[in-house]
């Protein structure tokens, strides 16, 4: 027998799943759809970013006062700003039996004729949903694939480029055949688009994806001496992006750089990237607002095997041509991605300017 099927979290989450299905059996007769749509997006910022084109196609097919997104807690700001009639989703409601049976029993209740999952990977949701139609992934990840017979249609997804996963998942979705490059989001309209400061966004989701401030100090010296009239914003959250942002303003000491880090809402933030005149960052959603955003930048990478590796010609994608063999900074000690030198990326910064 596999030893992984003992593990706390598959045995708690097979609990929450059978005994909320089994409860709300009883509740059957109570949940009608009027013709709803329950959209469920409840993954990261880039993740919501690369599928705008999906959400808006989903609209126009079942009418966009018909459609709802169901997103995390703290993404939900995201939502609205992008026009989604948006339904929280806390990790309470995920994890724990008692919030999770009334939330279920509160979606059920609601009028949803059909439910969609758009995200990438495993949803522990569909087998608490009585929806009549339910439409997703199906994941062979040993933790989810119980959920699978759950699903009234489901599709594969290959690893790679997330575009062409987009791509995919618009054709077994809605039945229509678009390449990648066909459903590049575009959110231009929704803000004010300017060409004014340099944005700076100090953090990705691990330390690993991140060169040391050292390091970034002389990408940011460089940017001075190419662009002396442009300020430069420093954005990010949590304490280890501030304390990133107050090491840079340490080493460089310029008045023209402003530390944003935990100062800013998601709207704000985006609102500063669309006023940008270059954005810098490494692999994290913020950097996938430019490419939706369509603003100019360069992204920060170890490699370019990674799944949201955009070739467009407002994003500059810069990985090392060889990797260092000494560690520059014990506190970010990742090889490649400090090993972009400071003369590859004052060629980059030319050609994604030029």
């Amino acid at each position: 027998m596999d030893k992984k099927i003992f593990k706390k979290s598959y045995i708690m989450e097979g609990v929450n799943l059978y005994f909320i299905r089994f409860i709300l059996g009883f509740f059957k007769k109570r949940f009608f759809g009027e013709g709803k749509v329950l959209v469920k997006s409840c993954d990261g910022i880039g993740d919501i970013l690369v599928r705008t084109e999906l959400l808006k196609m989903i609209e126009d097919k079942y009418g966009k006062e018909n459609v709802y997104v169901m997103m995390q807690k703290s993404y939900v700001s995201l939502g609205n700003m992008l026009g989604y009639k948006t339904i929280s989703y806390s990790r309470e409601n995920r994890k724990k039996f008692i919030s999770r049976l009334k939330k279920m029993y509160e979606l059920n209740k609601s009028g949803f004729s059909t439910y969609i999952n758009v995200e990438f990977a495993n949803d522990i949701t569909v087998g608490n949903l009585y929806i009549k139609e339910r439409i997703g992934r199906k994941d062979e990840n040993w933790q989810v694939s119980r959920n699978n017979k759950y699903y009234t249609e489901s599709y594969e997804l290959k690893s790679g480029y997330v575009m062409n996963q987009v791509s995919r998942m618009v054709k077994e979705i809605l039945k229509v055949d678009l390449d990648a490059k066909e459903l590049t989001p575009n959110i231009r309209e929704l803000f004010e688009i300017e060409e004014n400061e340099v944005v700076v966004a100090v953090g990705s989701t691990g330390r690993d994806k991140v060169c040391s401030p050292k390091l970034m100090a002389q990408y940011l010296k460089e940017i001075q001496k190419y662009l002396p009239e442009k300020k430069i914003l420093l954005v990010g959250n949590g304490d280890l992006q501030f304390n990133y942002a107050q090491e840079l303003l340490e080493i460089l000491e310029n008045e023209k750089i402003e530390n944003l880090v935990n100062k800013t809402s998601i709207k704000e933030v985006f609102e500063i990237v669309a006023k940008s005149s270059l954005f810098i960052g490494f692999d994290s959603g913020l950097y996938n607002s430019t490419f939706s955003l369509r603003k100019k930048a360069i992204g920060l990478f170890r490699n370019k095997s990674g799944a949201f590796i955009h070739d467009e010609n407002w994003l500059k994608i810069l990985t090392p041509s060889k990797v260092r063999e000494d560690i520059l900074d014990k506190e970010y000690p990742n090889l490649e991605i400090n090993s972009i030198t400071v003369e590859e990326f004052k060629k980059a910064l030319k050609e994604v300017l030029a």
